[in-house]
């Protein structure tokens, strides 16, 4: 995905051991390094011992290259791929809290 400054988002899948603290060393690693996390989803796998973080970081493929390799060097890290080079389905999701008064609704 290309964004219009010329850099790029990049969707980058982590797995990590699922102990306490661990998210907390992976965004203190963007955040000691100046990188922004676009988004940050983070769950558990059907093992319960392993978490699965989905990052979406924007930068050029130097910048990425970087985090992947940092990201590497956590030692709670298990795996790290850039889901930016495969094949992959995108979706977004849009909450919307609407405050309406009871029987101001319009009738069609």
């Amino acid at each position: 995905m290309t964004d219009t400054g010329g850099s790029e988002k990049h969707t980058i899948a982590v797995m990590v051991e699922n102990k306490f603290g661990v998210l907390s060393r992976v965004a203190g690693l963007f955040s000691a390094r100046g990188y922004n996390i676009e988004s940050l989803s983070v769950g558990e796998t059907l093992d319960a011992t392993v978490s699965r973080m989905t990052l979406v970081v924007k930068g050029d493929a130097f910048v990425v290259e970087q985090v992947i390799k940092q990201l590497h060097k956590l030692i709670d890290v298990i795996k790290v791929t850039d889901l930016s080079e495969e094949n992959h389905v995108e979706r977004e999701m849009l909450l919307i809290k609407v405050n309406a008064e009871p029987g101001r609704a319009r009738k069609s």
